[in-house]
């Protein structure tokens, strides 16, 4: 199965939608329609939302919350005599292999889920981000 999830332009509430093949991308919320989906073997040479070409691989995985389990172990050091940070260390790797990645367009910041990710895709660069902040 393949999904968008994005923040809509109009409504402003984040939705994620169930796309395919050459039909139009609807918003899940206020039913706008974002674009049009092309050809799936085809959708990162441009994005069908705003035909940007440039794209970055991300966790899908609530990064705040990858943080507070962090924090939780550092908090935890005086009574643990520093051994919390390897042991949430460890759960932070052990999340970090089993959640799945997702590509993120740079420009409209839309996330593609279950679609086959090419391997030149890196990780979020800045340099590049900063191209695309508003």
């Amino acid at each position: 199965m393949y999904s968008i999830s994005r923040a809509c332009d109009s409504c402003k509430k984040f939705s994620q939608v169930s796309v395919s093949q050459n039909q139009p991308i609807v918003c899940g919320q206020c039913a706008k329609v974002w674009g049009k989906m092309g050809e799936v073997d085809k959708v990162f040479d441009r994005c069908p939302i705003c035909e940007a070409r440039q794209f970055y691989l991300q966790k899908d995985f609530n990064q705040a919350l990858g943080c507070f389990i962090m924090l939780i172990g550092i908090v935890l050091v005086p009574w643990t005599y520093g051994l919390s940070l390897p042991v949430f260390a460890f759960f932070d790797w052990v999340f970090h292999k089993k959640v799945p990645t997702i590509v993120v367009c740079y420009k409209c910041l839309s996330e593609f889920r279950g679609f086959k990710i090419p391997d030149h895709f890196k990780p979020f660069m800045h340099h590049i981000g900063e191209r695309y902040d508003k």
